[in-house]
């Protein structure tokens, strides 16, 4: 990675703390679900909660440790060197937290640590609101990314929202003809009235070459290759659970993935902060992107 970018976020102690909150929180919801065979287990034998949904629960909570872990380091870091990709980073996760615990919340997940789910809910969205908003500064305008991270982010998240839009809607129709309710809804929630409208929102920021995209883009990257990373480990231990994911959603599942971290490496590496430039310089650079 190149030098630090250094672009302050003017909410920034309030993410930290709301970060260090919800990894805390997340670690002792997630590690419950490993240690007590009850905490699930008791929900499942009431039948609202049905054993087909544990094979996405338990690598959930997996990636939940991990990206905790990860979150505890990333608070360090920031704290000793303000970093601009170390922020987005954070973010990034919290919009994990975001969609994991939404599901839970939203399927009634009625264990008895569901009113941490919600409250781990709540402090994702607000942690997410002020760490986005706290970058609307003239200092975002001077951020750069080369035009082939751009082009290559707007095809890629173009190509998941005309895949996953398709598929969930096939999914709902046979629902909605027969008034019943899938199984896993608050997928479909979610992604249908949330993800997706802010995947097309930002690949048009994106097309415009807004600045302020670029910050969301990290987001979007690393938000994409947690969750579906779950995803995709859920896929791999359904038959366990007596479900079996279709060979092809297992494929774009891992493809997505693997995708999303490449890009996301790519785009740590790759975007700058131009302090110095002349306004010739910026006409210049601004006619090459």
């Amino acid at each position: 990675m190149d030098k630090v970018i250094n672009m302050d976020n003017k909410n920034s102690t309030s993410v930290l703390i709301t970060s260090f909150l919800i990894s805390i929180l997340s670690i002792y919801c997630a590690l419950s679900g490993f240690l007590d065979e009850n905490l699930y287990g008791n929900v499942v034998s009431t039948g609202v909660f049905k054993i087909s949904f544990m094979a996405g629960t338990i690598s959930q909570d997996f990636i939940t440790i991990v990206s905790s872990v990860i979150m505890l380091v990333l608070i360090v870091l920031y704290r000793k060197q303000k970093d601009l990709r170390v922020m987005i980073s954070i973010i990034g996760l919290l919009s994990f937290y975001f969609y994991a615990y939404g599901t839970y919340v939203i399927s009634a997940l009625y264990t008895s640590l569901y009113l941490v789910y919600m409250l781990i809910f709540t402090l994702s969205i607000f942690g997410m609101i002020m760490g986005i908003s706290g970058f609307a500064d003239d200092s975002v305008k001077k951020l750069h990314l080369p035009k082939w991270i751009r082009i290559s982010n707007i095809v890629f998240l173009s190509l998941i929202v005309v895949i996953f839009v398709g598929k969930w809607i096939s999914d709902l129709i046979p629902y909605t003809r027969s008034h019943t309710v899938p199984d896993f809804y608050a997928i479909y929630i979610l992604d249908l009235c949330v993800i997706m409208p802010f995947f097309v929102a930002l690949i048009y920021l994106l097309v415009k070459n807004t600045k302020f995209a670029y910050i969301l883009l990290g987001v979007a990257l690393l938000k994409s290759a947690t969750l579906i990373l779950s995803v995709t480990i859920g896929s791999f231990i359904a038959p366990k659970y007596g479900t079996q994911d279709e060979a092809s959603m297992i494929f774009i599942y891992s493809s997505v993935t693997v995708i999303s971290l490449f890009l996301f490496g790519a785009y740590c590496l790759k975007i700058k902060q131009r302090i110095d430039w002349t306004e010739s310089e910026r006409e210049t650079q601004n006619a090459s992107t």
